[in-house]
């Protein structure tokens, strides 16, 4: 007798040793599982969880990416913000949770994707180039494309307003270049905004900041701009006041200088800020040895808008009416430009 329960008692214990490792193993397996989705990157992760959608079937992407969305939130509740510098997209989902992408994963193709983040209902994603976010929320599925600026805009130029931030450029009498170029620049949009043309235009900046002069050159060629326009202002070699005016433009003597080319296009500008500004035509130049000229991918001028070492000059940069003849005259130059087939 005792012996039959000794062995049903150890029958009972094998049993609940064998079933205690099945547990710990699933629960091993699956600890594993959620410590291998901490490890992953953002993209991974994206990877994974469509790979998995898509071998139960689940989803058909049509879009480059989809996330379910919280009950009730419509497109109008969603915050996008676009750095088109950066080729960085923010995209803001309120409200959720702080595991709410593990729970509800973000879906589709990294195709053009560098880099992926995800947390606390932010979805950071950096482009390889610029491109126009577009979302529709259709019975709760948000779907997120990204278009390229020439797919919605006829033309695509790029105006840098030079310096800023931490970089003043030229300071004369206390007035510093960066808030000449920006408030000329300023105007310039002012004008642009206006036009009822589809031309679509990115900026460097347009407050007090400095962009890299990697971020500057490369915009040109990440939105695939048709032309580049660098706005400054002039100063003598050793910064002295003297009698030097006028404006010039530089551009890339070592790219071609035949047809639609940067020499030509610094031609249009000089042709055209001169005649609105009134101020003397100093030529273009070489500009190869700027970096941003030397290492933009489309065609690209960078105007010399007139001297801050000279007295008057210096006046007219820093009164309104001036910088809206030179943004005038920079607005014509663009048009003109692209009536030429920039």
């Amino acid at each position: 007798m005792e012996g039959r329960i000794l062995k049903i008692s150890s029958m009972i214990l094998l049993i609940t040793v064998i079933s205690s490792a099945v547990v710990l193993g699933q629960f091993s397996m699956i600890h594993k599982r959620e410590m291998k989705r901490e490890q992953m990157s953002g993209l991974q992760m994206l990877a994974y969880y469509t790979s998995q959608a898509e071998e139960t079937g689940d989803i058909s992407l049509r879009h480059q990416l989809r996330l379910e969305l919280p009950e009730g939130m419509e497109a109008g509740d969603i915050i996008v913000e676009n750095n088109y510098v950066t080729q960085n997209i923010m995209i803001r989902i309120p409200d959720v949770e702080k595991d709410y992408f593990v729970e509800h994963p973000l879906l589709g193709r990294s195709n053009h994707i560098n880099d992926l983040y995800m947390e606390n209902g932010r979805i950071e994603i950096t482009m390889d180039a610029v491109y126009e976010p577009q979302i529709k929320v259709n019975k709760g599925i948000m779907y997120l494309d990204f278009v390229r600026p020439q797919e919605i805009y006829d033309k695509v130029v790029v105006i840098d307003a030079g310096h800023g931030g931490s970089a003043p450029g030229a300071i004369k009498q206390g007035i510093m270049e960066k808030d000449i170029n920006l408030s000329i620049v300023q105007e310039l949009k002012a004008l642009l905004d206006e036009n009822d043309r589809n031309i679509g235009v990115y900026y460097t900046r347009t407050e007090d900041v400095n962009p890299t002069f990697v971020q500057r050159a490369q915009l040109g060629g990440k939105a695939d701009a048709n032309l580049f326009i660098s706005v400054h202002s002039n100063s003598t070699v050793d910064g002295q006041m003297s009698i030097y005016s006028g404006t010039e433009v530089m551009y890339d003597e070592l790219k071609s200088e035949e047809g639609l080319s940067g020499r030509h296009l610094a031609q249009i500008c000089l042709e055209e800020a001169t005649a609105a500004m009134g101020s003397k035509n100093n030529g273009v130049t070489h500009g190869n040895s700027i970096f941003v000229i030397r290492n933009c991918e489309v065609p690209v001028a960078l105007i010399e808008v007139g001297f801050m070492t000279n007295q008057e000059e210096l006046n007219k940069l820093t009164s309104k009416e001036y910088q809206k003849k030179a943004a005038q005259g920079i607005y014509n130059a663009i048009l003109r430009a692209l009536e030429e087939g920039y």
